[in-house]
């Protein structure tokens, strides 16, 4: 029988075999130490300097993989000196560690949706399965599938070949696949346990329609306020239908519907519900009011008849109140509501459409495709010009006018507008809308204790989307300000994250930031992520023919045939890493938090990327070299298919006599790829999975 040593590890008395490690020891006492090179069946080799202990009476910390027990023996495995040695191993590592823990369009993306994951399961033909992973994070992809500018997509690589994959358009195509089952038989992920717990959410538009989706799911009850007859707020009353029709956000609601969340429409906050009332109510509240009364033009006679604002005549239109408008019309703004409104009023019969923008058309924060959009029906751009003045008289609005030139950059980054001298001029019009911006209304709220910034939005934690009151959290435009849906949607996803944790009684931290590294800014790409790839255009949305796009209201883009979805799939480079879900070095990182670029001082390793073999791919930007799969090769498989190349620093490992591992006795066993503990060897059948954090929020 082997010789038992008594020994204590973190105040823990434990007897164990002689021949045991420090490391041994304490799994057996159930403690779990890091290590990134500790293989149980090999000798150890102590490289990666994560599993040091110190032990009483050592003046230096002491690997444990490699360190014999002995009796007496006193070893702490935790302390603030040794987390500064492991975050400095990390550091050490990271420093030459090139890749992408994340794709990049996921990083984008407001609502953390695996962009990767949902596009692949469309290359496989296998909708079913994308609108999962979309669901995971988004309750209305047909709606944002339409509208949502993609922010995504500045980040997509495949810019670097050509241009980005159309992933809004992909979204769209899995979402639309969906809704066309009966409603019964659409996807509806699994909901948690009961918790008995309320929630009342202020506002059905995009953040509350997502903390109301989220909430259910996580086991609580959900119940909507909204102040319209109908749910979407500005998805529906500030988008016109040829773009977002109301049924889509119809079909989407039905599936919330489905999951328990209760709404109750024409319900308005200081009119007929009170919010201290629902603080008392509800276990917790969320107000998602968003930003629904219209800025000010700042001219003289803006107040005049013939002028309205384009939220109010968006919303008039969408409810039936206009059907019909008179002959000229000019919008005043260059952003996207400006656009939306003169797109309207050509559907509604005018005779001339005209938008009037106060600088060039390089500085319109209107999306480029909306405007050409806007061209093709038949508005007019007229540019550098702003009003100074309107008066309505013999049953026409007339507009005095200004020519603009352009000076300095303002705040904005935009260059600032100033009027030229003895260049004005009058416009006469029927109606004048005017689309210079929103701002958030706090009726209701004016004296309840929430705190507001200056322009009455809700001040929140950035974090917890928590505000002063407790159990009361806010996001979307009414944080925000005027502001685009996906983001608004992403908070409400952050907000609910933060009530199930107050409601559960824990510390409100709201969603878990993971640890990533990225290869870099597309200006900065190796061009071996991207050479291999040849250009192919993406595949357009089909639209409606202009004649018939501004004779009425139907929608004007059609959507992506499954052929179509198809091919543009295809086009995705499958960035990020196939490895990162069981990444310990990643994992490690998100404990000790190390400065990935603390020691890039010198030369970085040249990236070497071996997809040939069949079963699969080794990436050596993501290799720490800690031996692994050199040892598997040479003790268990033998099969010497990977070895250590060159000396030091540059120490790499790769296929010997530098080959193609297709070219070696490598038989695809996979016990490399086991034992990796980054994503530098994966299974070439891996898919791209950067979804960590929802599938802990959706259980199924």
């Amino acid at each position: 029988m082997s010789k038992q040593v008594k020994l204590t590890i973190d105040g823990n008395q434990i007897s164990v075999n002689a021949d045991k490690t420090i490391l041994e020891a304490a799994r057996e006492l159930g403690k779990e130490i890091p290590t990134l090179c500790y293989i149980k069946r090999f000798d150890p080799y102590a490289s990666c300097f994560m599993c040091v202990v110190e032990v009483e009476g050592s003046s230096n910390l002491l690997p444990s993989c490699s360190t014999k027990v002995m009796d007496g023996m006193k070893v702490k495995t935790q302390s603030a000196k040794i987390d500064e040695a492991r975050k400095a191993a990390l550091e050490l590592l990271f420093s030459d560690h090139i890749g992408d823990c994340f794709a990049p369009c996921h990083v984008e993306c407001p609502t953390g949706i695996d962009i990767p994951g949902f596009i692949n399961e469309i290359s496989r033909d296998n909708p079913e399965k994308s609108i999962e992973i979309i669901k995971r994070s988004l309750p209305f992809p047909a709606c944002l599938g339409r509208v949502c500018p993609a922010p995504c997509e500045s980040g997509c690589r495949r810019t670097l070949v050509e241009d980005p994959v159309s992933i809004m358009n992909l979204k769209r195509y899995a979402a639309d696949v969906d809704l066309k089952k009966p409603v019964e038989e659409r996807y509806l992920p699994k909901k948690q346990d009961s918790t008995g717990k309320k929630i009342a959410v202020i506002g059905a538009g995009p953040s509350g329609l997502a903390v109301a989706y989220f909430t259910q799911l996580m086991g609580h009850h959900a119940v909507v306020f909204e102040s319209h007859a109908a749910p979407g707020g500005m998805i529906r009353y500030g988008i016109p239908s040829f773009r977002l029709p109301g049924s889509v956000i119809d079909e989407e609601v039905k599936i919330i519907e489905r999951l328990g969340v209760e709404f109750h429409y024409n319900k308005t906050v200081g009119e007929n519900i009170k919010f201290g009332d629902l603080i008392e109510e509800y276990d917790a509240v969320f107000v998602g009011i968003g930003a629904q009364n219209a800025s000010s033009m700042r001219v003289e006679g803006e107040d005049a008849k013939g002028v309205i604002s384009a939220i109010e005549f968006l919303e008039k239109v969408e409810t039936g109140e206009i059907d019909n408008i008179s002959k000229k019309v000019m919008v005043v703004g260059g952003g996207n509501s400006a656009i939306d409104a003169a797109r309207t009023a050509i559907r509604l019969g005018v005779e001339e459409s005209g938008i009037y923008y106060r600088r060039s058309r390089k500085e319109m924060p209107a999306w480029e495709f909306e405007i050409k959009e806007a061209e093709a029906d038949g508005v007019q751009l007229n540019l550098l010009t702003s009003p100074t003045r309107i008066e309505h008289k013999n049953g026409k609005v007339h507009v005095n006018m200004v020519k603009m030139k352009l000076g300095e950059p303002d705040a904005s980054g935009r260059r600032r507008p100033l009027p030229i001298e003895g260049s004005e001029y009058e416009v006469v019009v029927d109606t004048v809308i005017s689309a210079i911006g929103q701002k958030v209304s706090n009726t209701g709220f004016e004296n309840s204790e929430i705190n507001l910034t200056r322009w009455g939005s809700i001040i929140v934690d950035e974090k917890t989307m928590a505000t002063n009151i407790e159990g009361v959290f806010s996001g979307g435009d009414a944080v925000l300000g005027p502001d685009i849906a996906v983001r608004a949607a992403g908070m409400g996803k952050m907000a609910a994250v933060s009530i199930d944790q107050y409601l559960r009684g824990q510390e409100v931290r709201g969603l878990p930031e993971l640890y990533r590294v990225t290869i870099g800014p597309l200006d900065s790409i190796p061009k071996i992520v991207y050479e291999k790839y040849e250009k192919e255009a993406p595949i357009p949305m089909p639209h409606l023919k202009p004649s018939q796009a501004n004779s009425d209201f139907r929608e004007v883009t059609l959507g992506y045939s499954s052929e179509q979805a198809k091919k543009e799939s295809e086009r995705c480079m499958e960035c990020g890493c196939r490895g990162v879900d069981k990444c310990k070095f990643r994992s490690y990182a998100d404990i000790w938090q190390p400065e990935s670029k603390r020691f890039q001082y010198g030369e970085i390793r040249d990236i070497y990327i071996d997809d040939s073999h069949p079963d699969i791919v080794f990436e050596s930007n993501k290799c720490i070299t800690c031996g692994n799969c050199v040892r598997i090769c040479e003790l268990d498989k033998k099969c010497y298919a990977l070895a250590f190349e060159k000396r030091g620093f540059n120490t790499v490992i790769r296929p010997p006599m530098k080959k193609k591992l297709v070219e070696t006795s490598c038989d695809g066993c996979g016990k490399c790829v086991e034992e990796c503990p980054t994503g530098a060897l994966v299974y070439s059948t891996a898919k791209i999975s950067t979804d960590l954090i929802n599938k802990n929020i959706i259980k199924n």
